[in-house]
């Protein structure tokens, strides 16, 4: 697979002794085409993780689209530095390019490239800093994009110790870059998979060697004799991953999770009412309803969620079960310590929603935020820390050991000048499902609270995980008050 080259050649650029983080494409000797189908990378710096991918490769008439997305965080000697990058390619049957379009953004500097390859070169338009330029880009011969230099090697039918020299579109600076590949031969993989051995030059002064089985599939990239490693991984493990740094609103995913919505939300805590239109939600995943929200799949794909629900205001309210009110693994609301910090909170407080509210409050100012999860509230209650999860699951052990039904839930909340990010919260039955966040210490929860999955266990993750990098968002509704109600003229009914 190939993580983002923008990106990565910034970076090498930046870190120390050249160091760089590499990009994978998945191909095989005398491919007749390129692997289609979606592939997953971690990106390890020694034995940490610093960052992930994600290549798609699929059928586009004649040709073939590639996509690749990933973020990456770097600490190398003192120097740190952070890239995220979105990158797709229109290419020919043998890979050519044709267009293209990229957003990345390196160090929190915004970089949008879009651009054609025409008679006379390869027009780019380039959109930083608010300023708006196009050029043409002069080049003999065809040119590729940066993914598919572990694929033409193979594609050609390279033979050992033959090398090919390919020229690709460096989107970072709007160049045309000579890489030359040399087929190492093969070899085989401790875990006994037959692989092609590729090297290339596309980082200076380091070897980049690439390791590629026979069906195409790329497993390994190393930079510097395995300083940097890309490493392929199954997509419910890559996905389960994303889901649990975007919830924790890690540094390495915070802006590849990240919905944008322009205009942005102002005052969000004081709607009234909110309609967003998401594309690129998933045919796989539910949309929930509730008193709390509705969604409304539409017929080409898109999915609007209104809050509150109006259609509730006169309906029947969904019942707690069971489960709402047991202890579990993760919400362990029998334990001693648990029962015992719940009974000081509350006092002889008898009023179900009283009792939220202060058990909300305890758990909205004592416990500090953090990046990680707990994974039990009864380390957060010994570490008085944690992110949104372990806010949640607290408050959720406090309420059920005082009786009320509550649930774990996660989703999309709005902060503020930023968009919408990944965020997990509670649900409580007072009367009805009340939604309530002890991260922030909102009772009710404000209305950009929008639900994708009940619980947390790995199947609920992955739902949640399958969403994540893929949606988009606008705003088409927003009130504030019965005399202020802002909406977009193309409403859909």
């Amino acid at each position: 697979m190939s993580f983002p080259r923008a990106c990565l050649i910034t970076l090498a650029a930046f870190i120390l002794l050249g160091v760089a983080l590499p990009v994978f494409a998945g191909p095989a000797p005398k491919l007749a085409a390129p692997p289609e189908g979606e592939r997953w990378f971690s990106i390890k710096l020694g034995d940490e993780r610093v960052g992930f991918a994600q290549l798609n490769i699929s059928k586009a008439g004649a040709g073939y689209r590639i996509e690749s997305k990933g973020s990456v965080k770097m600490r190398v000697m003192g120097f740190s530095r952070e890239a995220t990058s979105r990158e797709s390619y229109l290419v020919g049957p043998d890979l050519a390019l044709q267009s293209f379009a990229t957003e990345s953004r390196i160090d929190g500097s915004p970089l949008a490239l879009k651009g054609e390859v025409t008679a006379k070169g390869i027009r780019v338009v380039v959109e930083s800093g608010g300023s708006r330029k196009e050029r043409t880009v002069k080049s003999k011969g065809p040119v590729y994009p940066p993914q598919a230099l572990n694929i033409l090697p193979l594609m050609r039918g390279t033979a050992a110790g033959k090398s090919l020299k390919i020229n690709i579109l460096d989107v970072e600076s709007t160049k045309v870059k000579e890489v030359e590949v040399e087929v190492i031969g093969e070899e085989t993989l401790s875990s006994g998979t037959a692989t092609v051995h590729l090297r290339n030059n596309l980082y200076p002064m380091v070897d980049n060697d690439i390791w590629v089985d026979l069906e195409g599939n790329s497993l390994k990239e190393s930079v510097r004799d395995d300083l940097v490693v890309t490493q392929a991984e199954d997509e419910q493990s890559a996905r389960l991953y994303l889901a649990q740094a975007a919830l924790a609103k890690l540094d390495l995913v915070l802006d590849f999770s990240l919905i944008r919505v322009s205009p942005p939300l102002d005052r969000p805590e004081q709607l009234l009412k909110l309609s967003v239109e998401f594309t690129g939600v998933p045919a796989a995943l539910p949309i929930l309803q509730g008193k709390g929200q509705q969604g409304k799949r539409l017929p080409d794909g898109r999915v609007l969620f209104s809050m509150p629900n109006e259609a509730y205001a006169s309906g029947p309210e969904e019942a707690p079960q069971a489960a709402d009110l047991e202890p579990g693994q993760r919400i362990p609301s029998d334990s001693p310590e648990i029962i015992a910090r719940m009974v000081e909170i509350v006092g002889d407080e008898k009023d179900p929603a009283r009792k939220a509210r202060l058990l909300m409050q305890w758990v909205a100012r004592e416990i500090k935020g953090a990046v990680t999860d707990s994974q039990s509230p009864l380390e957060t209650l010994k570490t008085r820390s944690g992110n949104c999860q372990s806010h949640a699951r607290l408050y959720a052990a406090l309420a059920r050991a005082a009786g009320i039904p509550t649930r774990f839930v996660s989703g999309l909340v709005y902060w503020q000048g930023q968009g919408f990010l990944y965020h997990s919260w509670a649900e409580s039955h007072l009367n009805g499902w009340i939604a309530l966040d002890p991260t922030f210490g909102e009772m009710p929860a404000n209305l950009t609270h929008i639900k994708l999955v009940e619980g947390d266990s790995a199947g609920e993750m992955g739902l949640l995980a399958g969403v994540i990098g893929r949606l988009q968002a606008k705003v088409v509704e927003k009130v504030y008050s019965l005399a202020d109600s802002s909406r977009d003229l193309q409403r859909p009914e």
